[in-house]
Parts: structure tokens; sequence; C-alpha cells
């Protein structure tokens, strides 16, 4: 179920692969970002371009939940989707697909219907 990645990419040292944010908010900045974990329900086209602008500076960690399918609109709109991807789990296949943004974050997947499982948690 788990798409996760190696921690850390050999070779690449981190105050080069985020010098730019951590120009911006410093180290603690960083750190917390690092320490971040996002949960997307329903792997929208919208809701997928968000996380990967959160994968790329580094989040510490993501799940998807989505129930659905793959279907041909889907795979106009949501630029992580191709042709191939039709019929699979929308949350398996934009999971290993956004973990590939960056190695130092992990992304996990969940099958189920966002409102089901938003109304578990409330529980």
């Amino acid at each position: 179920m788990a798409a996760d990645n190696k921690k850390g990419t050999p070779g690449i040292d981190k105050n080069n692969k985020y010098d730019r944010q951590l120009r911006l908010w410093g180290d603690h900045g960083q750190a917390a970002l690092e320490t971040a974990r996002v949960c997307l329900i329903n792997a929208s086209a919208t809701g997928t371009e968000i996380l990967k602008n959160l994968i790329l500076p580094g989040i510490g960690s993501f799940t998807i939940v989505d129930g659905n399918k793959v279907q041909g609109e889907d795979v106009g709109n949501n630029f992580f989707l191709t042709a191939d991807s039709v019929g699979k789990s929308r949350a398996q296949v934009t999971t290993e697909l956004l973990s590939e943004l960056n190695e130092d974050v992990s992304g996990d997947f969940l099958e189920e219907v966002g409102a089901h499982f938003l109304w578990i948690l409330c529980l």
C-alpha cells in the first residue's frame, strides 16, 4: 500500500537541494516543513497540483485518500495521470508518480471514499 521512497538522495547535499527555501525561511522553517504531514482527500487535479507544490520543497510525508479508479476524464484533467492509468486506483497511481518528485518525501495512500473516511475520523 505504501509508496515509500528511500530517505535522502545520495550525492545531493540538502543545503544545495533546498537552497531557495533555506534562503527564504531559514533552517528552522525547512525543519518545520520536513516534519509536516499532509493528507489529501480525493486526488483531483487541483489537489494533486497543490500537493506537488508541497512535495517539491520537501514536506515530511503525505497520504492520498481516494477510493475511485482513474477514468478517461481524469487523464485529460490531471497532469500526473496517463492513458495507461485508466482503470487503476487513482490514489495509488497518483501517490507513485508524486513520490518520484522528491526522494526525501514519503508517500502513502488509502483506497477509501473520502466522505466515508472523514466520517470515521469524526467518530
